[in-house]
């Protein structure tokens, strides 16, 4: 588990196009992409890993759309104080592991 940033900005995933690919999707064309995708870059890791269990239980991330009922747990926008929050809770699990 760790941060990233993104380095490059959506743009059409070309896998959705290729018929052999895992994600290919016959509806999805060079003319009319229906998916996109991002690049990212690791930046850290997280002293510990943050369940998402223990991010829902945490009354500040309770508008956190990762904890939002029929979210799926990917990539979603996260406000700085929720980020903060999430790096505090990783520097506590990792303490409490240590001890």
């Amino acid at each position: 588990a760790g941060v990233a940033e993104v380095v490059r900005e959506a743009y059409p995933d070309h896998t959705a196009w290729d018929r052999k690919a895992k994600y290919f999707d016959p509806k999805s064309t060079p003319d009319n992409p229906r998916w996109d995708m991002v690049d990212i870059k690791a930046t850290s890791r997280l002293p510990a890993p943050v369940p998402l269990d223990a991010l829902k239980a945490n009354p500040k991330l309770k508008n956190m759309q990762v904890v939002q009922k029929g979210r799926r747990p990917s990539v979603q926008p996260v406000r700085k104080e929720e980020f903060e929050e999430v790096l505090r809770m990783a520097e506590e699990l990792s303490k409490d592991a240590s001890a």
